[in-house]
């Protein structure tokens, strides 16, 4: 056992300034009557007080001498030492001062330097002087921003989208998947029964929603595409105040608007965090990418003070993060059916319905001739076009003349209710058309035979409905065109 272990056992230090032996008996007896019947507990604690009176004995000579005294001498020894050190050091130095001097009289002066040796010092220093001169100072570099976007904007371009609601809103977006996730600010789909993503190509897709906060402004949609799509990378740390900036989006539906700024300041409002930034910014923009000078997305335009200069705000990149983190896997969901469907006309037009023996609408009052093919003859029905110039959607509908191809095709159908001797006639389509992007959608369809009978009349239910983008060349382009020039829209 050492003497560390033994004081451990009694409690005790190896300080010489408690190791009394009064001290170690006292330890000694009060750990022996805690140990009960553990004797072999008791014959360490007496091997430990043993060790403990040896220890004590090599410092302070068996006892002799108390403690107190041994501490008293061991600082005069000290003291006396200490007086004897300084003495000797200035007799020394005394010495030394008296033989320098005798030295510094009698021998030369080897660290003499003779004129000629001086000048020829003086001129390399000039020398050295003059070239440091010449040479300048490092300077620090400050990486500034790049006069010029255009690489960063045709980089980015293609990830950013317009958003527009059939509740009349406008609003911006930008992909973060190469699935079609694509985030946006929540106002800009509030109160939305469908949602139509415009991409930089002019591809028009039906989003539908994973997820949304609306106290922090932020959802997340979805899009189906055949491809990978291109995305943004968001960068997860704040931006620095005084950073440039730039700012893409869709200001008053002017697709693909591009302006420049910096950070102002990092805000906290309203409970939420804001990125301040001066990159102007309308109506319309809110949703966009803010971006920093490495094409990474920093915020998301959200808001602007109207009555400042410049006052723009944006949810920063650290919350989409977040958002996105927890958002990105959930399943996409259509919107709650909606009431602003287009406007909707009885399911029987009021068109006079040809009798057996003409094969053509022309000349009836009400209708106008759009196009024929090998399977339809088609018409608009004038007085069924309806416009709200607000939302931009239409509705309208249009007659068809089946072809015999056609009748065979649809005779196919289950759906069709046609009796013996009875031939199909023609059918009125019932559409929809977003007239700002060209989309529509087909709500109902009433096929007539020759002598009046319905052999089919289908409504789509409202789950079902589905904007989709007018191909080019097709009927329902060539209908989009007559209805537009009608309402004297170019």
């Amino acid at each position: 056992m050492t003497p560390e272990e033994a004081c451990l056992y009694l409690g005790i230090s190896l300080d010489d300034e408690n190791l009394y032996i009064d001290r170690i008996e006292k330890n000694y007896k009060v750990k022996i009557s805690e140990c009960g019947d553990n004797k072999e507990q008791k014959v360490k604690i007496e091997e430990a007080y043993h060790i403990l009176l040896e220890v004590y004995e090599e410092l302070y000579g068996g006892g002799t001498v108390k403690p107190e005294e041994k501490k008293n001498e061991g600082l005069l020894m000290k003291f006396a030492v200490l007086i004897a050190g300084v003495f000797l050091l200035s007799f020394a130095g005394i010495v030394y001062f008296v033989y320098t001097l005798h030295t510094e009289n009698k021998a030369p002066n080897n660290n003499t330097v003779s004129l000629s040796e001086y000048e020829s010092i003086r001129r390399e220093l000039e020398a050295i002087r003059s070239k440091q001169e010449e040479t300048p100072s490092p300077q620090v570099v400050i990486n500034n921003p790049p006069s010029d976007y255009t690489s960063l904007v045709e980089r980015v371009m293609p990830s950013m989208v317009f958003i527009k609601t059939n509740a009349g809103r406008l609003g911006s977006g930008f992909f973060v998947s190469q699935n079609g996730d694509i985030l946006t600010n929540h106002h800009v789909i509030e109160g939305a029964g469908y949602i139509v993503v415009t991409t930089h190509g002019g591809q028009n897709i039906s989003a539908l929603v994973k997820d949304y906060d609306a106290q922090k402004d932020m959802a997340l949609l979805k899009v189906d595409t055949s491809y990978a799509v291109p995305f943004l990378k968001i960068n997860n740390m704040l931006p620095k105040q005084g950073e440039t900036v730039i700012a893409i989006g869709n200001p008053k539906g002017l697709s693909g608007t591009v302006s420049n700024g910096i950070v102002s300041a990092i805000r906290e409002m309203y409970g939420n965090l804001w990125v301040q930034f001066t990159a102007p910014v309308s109506p319309g923009s809110s949703g966009g990418a803010l971006l920093n000078v490495n094409c990474e997305v920093v915020g998301m335009v959200t808001a602007n003070l109207g009555e400042g200069q410049n006052l723009n705000f944006a949810v920063p990149s650290t919350i989409l993060t977040q958002f996105l983190n927890s958002a990105i896997n959930k399943p996409a969901k259509a919107l709650t059916a909606h009431t602003d469907i287009p406007p909707k006309v009885n399911n029987t037009p009021k068109v006079k319905i040809p009798p057996k023996t003409e094969r053509t609408l022309d000349g009836i009052p009400g209708v106008k001739f759009v196009r024929k093919d090998d399977m339809y003859e088609m018409y608009l029905v004038i007085e069924s076009v309806k416009y709200d110039r607000k939302s931009h959607i239409a509705s309208f509908v249009t007659a068809w003349l089946p072809s015999e191809k056609a009748k065979a095709e649809m005779l196919k159908d289950p759906h069709f209710v046609v009796r013996s001797g009875e031939e199909l006639g023609v059918c009125f389509l019932h559409y929809g058309i977003d007239l700002q992007n060209n989309t529509y959608v087909h709500l109902e369809t009433v096929n007539y035979c020759t002598n009046g009978n319905i052999a089919r009349d289908y409504v789509r239910p409202s789950d079902e409905i589905k904007w989709r983008t007018a191909k080019k060349g097709s009927r329902i382009e060539s209908l989009i065109k007559e209805v537009k020039k009608q309402l004297r829209i170019r």
